[in-house]
């Protein structure tokens, strides 16, 4: 008869909690069953349990929110290791980066959404109207931030693209640290929220993925934004004023054409 260790038993409980995150049965942003549950599933003590999941907190791929439970923010442990390789980019460079991934996160959801996915989306956007977070970010206390919107993690989730929502995950970990807060503002009010994710829901339930790009690279400008020290915006993008006016007049079509 095999004898097993704790240290065996430890390294399969890990294993285990590690698939039910990579294969997507337990997807980014859900809450992951409580430590009694747990251990019933895995065979072992609610100790060897509680070692994963600190485990795992350590490399980014679930956070434990005090009151609420434990949740998932990665789907690959690239956050810890993310969060360090980007201490040497600027935060105008980080959010770039940030505001890339989402374009392209839109994209893909608009060509691999599901029936499942689609329907999760738009109970989040109906969550997500009368936003309390809006218009502020980075000015308030609070654990509740544009970075934990699920409207937008579950769009990274209809992407089917992993490595898109773990990136995804690690840059909103560095914009949280302290040596940002204050510095991060989300401008739009709740009604232009509520409009731009409208918007982009509509485009992903349509899979025209044109439109889906077109309306997060509107949406993004004013989602999360640099502010000064008098609170004034930096804008995320140098832009000609004949080059805004484009952009204003699109999005003016767009209005039209959903009224």
């Amino acid at each position: 008869m095999a004898v097993t260790t704790g240290s065996d038993r430890a390294r399969a409980t890990l294993a285990f909690l590690r698939r039910k995150i990579t294969t997507g049965e337990w997807p980014v942003g859900s809450r992951i069953p409580i430590e009694p549950e747990l251990a019933e599933q895995t065979g072992v003590g609610r100790s060897t349990v509680r070692e994963a999941v600190r485990s795992l907190a350590s490399i980014g791929m679930i956070e434990t929110l005090p009151g609420r439970g434990t949740f998932v923010r990665s789907a690959a442990p690239t956050s810890t290791l993310l969060n360090e390789f980007l201490t040497d980019f600027t935060l105008e460079e980080i959010l770039s980066y940030r505001r890339a991934l989402e374009v392209e996160a839109a994209q893909q959801a608009a060509m691999h959404r599901t029936d499942e996915d689609l329907a999760a989306l738009e109970r989040a956007a109906t969550e997500e109207i009368g936003c309390t977070r809006c218009p502020v970010l980075g000015f308030a206390g609070g654990e509740d931030s544009a970075f934990d919107s699920k409207f937008h993690r579950l769009i990274f989730d209809s992407a089917k693209n992993r490595l898109l929502a773990a990136l995804y995950a690690g840059i909103n970990d560095r914009l949280r640290t302290p040596e940002h807060r204050g510095r991060l503002a989300n401008v739009a009010t709740g009604a232009e929220m509520e409009r731009d994710h409208a918007r982009v829901l509509d485009a992903i339930r349509r899979r025209d993925f044109i439109d889906a790009v077109h309306a997060m690279v509107d949406h993004v400008d004013h989602d999360v934004v640099i502010v000064n020290d008098q609170h004034e915006v930096v804008p995320p993008l140098t832009r000609t004023p004949e080059q805004q006016q484009r952009i204003d007049t699109a999005r003016e079509a767009q209005d039209k054409a959903q009224a």
